[in-house]
């Protein structure tokens, strides 16, 4: 493979001259995993970019969880993982090979520095995240049902078969979400004064 070749195909590197793509190359290491082998996992931290040079992947939330949530899939000359390097927090969904896949990977400091030596680099950055942030919203809003009718007077949601059900129970079968009650200070006042 032709790590040049390959890298100046990638869009988050695509600015970059033929002597620079060289240079960044040289940072990268190529690794092999099997289909079905988890590529990054939620909640890890881990600061690398990884690129798909051949293969198939599948972003999920949740993975293995109930309420397990598919972002999509990735093929060739995608990249995951920036998110983790640029706010230095651990992995924010998993990444699943959907067959055998080959990467290259990057570590976050020489990425970083790549940003600051190529300004456009950031802008792309800043497009991929944004089109990830609206299939996320996208996708909240489907698993919640988009416009939600709730009762004004007991808060009650009405489900996609009619029932009005507990907002609680209405969320938790539809997300990760989980409940504890208490009483807000108001309702004390009212109940217990």
């Amino acid at each position: 493979m032709d790590k040049v070749d390959f890298l100046s195909q990638v869009p988050l590197f695509s600015l970059l001259k033929k002597d620079e793509l060289e240079s960044l190359a040289g940072c990268t290491e190529e690794i092999r995993v099997r289909a079905g082998d988890t590529i990054i996992r939620e909640g890890e931290r881990d600061h690398r970019l990884f690129m798909i040079v051949q293969g198939k992947a599948s972003v999920i939330v949740g993975m293995g969880k109930r309420g397990e949530r598919k972002l999509g899939r990735i093929g060739p000359y995608s990249y995951v993982g920036e998110m983790a390097l640029i706010d230095d927090l651990v992995r924010s969904a998993s990444v699943l090979a959907l067959e055998d896949t080959v990467l290259l990977t990057l570590d976050g400091k020489t990425l970083l520095d790549v940003i600051r030596t190529h300004p456009p680099i950031a802008m792309e950055l800043l497009q991929t995240l944004s089109r990830r942030v609206r299939a996320l919203e996208k996708s909240l809003m489907k698993s919640l049902g988009g416009m939600l009718p709730i009762c004004a007077n007991c808060k009650k949601i009405r489900d996609e078969k009619g029932e009005w059900v507990p907002v609680e129970i209405y969320i938790s079968g539809r997300s990760e979400a989980e409940f504890s009650h208490s009483i807000c200070p108001d309702c004390t006042e009212t109940l217990y004064r």
